[in-house]
């Protein structure tokens, strides 16, 4: 047998934890998500859980780190070269036709660093510093377009408000209008 595939298979069963967990901590929430409901959505042992995690802590630092390094890459990658409007409607338009598929159930971010924020504060803070980035990329969009480095700031962190307030908005009502109003208002900064 190859050394390398037992590494292989290691490294993919650690990634279908994490990528299972990232999706039922979303749709369920952080503290309704237990490790058994993982694992065995996962098809894995209780073994293998801990193995590569010591705690359901751990894991989710590491779920965040997941919904980061998708969300930074995504965002970075449709504001290359795109000026604030374009930007916009592209972003929210990939978020509503993922929406019409079943696939949206508000910022992963938000949700878990909300959920964590008084009761695992290290998870709280990734969450925290991931969004952060967010705004720095709306930041970087918004002086491409025009805006002054001081009146970006400012409209990145109220781009950032409305973005996540909506996201929130449409998970708690599921109103599509919700992601619409996404667009309305972040043309209007």
């Amino acid at each position: 047998m190859d050394p390398n595939a037992k590494g292989l298979k290691g490294e993919k069963s650690k990634v279908q934890l994490i990528e299972c967990a990232a999706h039922l901590f979303l749709e369920n929430g952080y503290n309704a998500t237990g490790i058994n409901e993982i694992i065995t959505k996962a098809g894995l042992s209780k073994g293998s859980f801990y193995f590569y995690f010591s705690s359901k802590k751990e894991l989710a630092i590491s779920v965040t780190e997941y919904h980061s390094q998708m969300i930074l890459t995504k965002f970075s990658k449709i504001a290359q070269g795109k000026t604030w409007e374009d930007f916009v409607e592209k972003l929210v338009g990939v978020i509503i036709k993922k929406a019409k598929q079943g696939g949206v159930y508000g910022c992963p971010l938000a949700v878990l660093g909300m959920e964590t924020a008084f009761l695992d504060p290290d998870i709280a803070v990734k969450n925290h510093a991931t969004l952060k980035s967010v705004a720095d990329i709306f930041e970087d969009v918004l002086k491409r377009s025009g805006f002054s480095k001081a009146n970006a700031v400012i409209a990145a962190e109220r781009a950032l408000a409305i973005f996540e307030g909506h996201l929130l908005l449409y998970r708690l009502g599921k109103d599509g209008n919700e992601l619409k109003k996404i667009i309305r208002d972040l043309k209007d900064l």
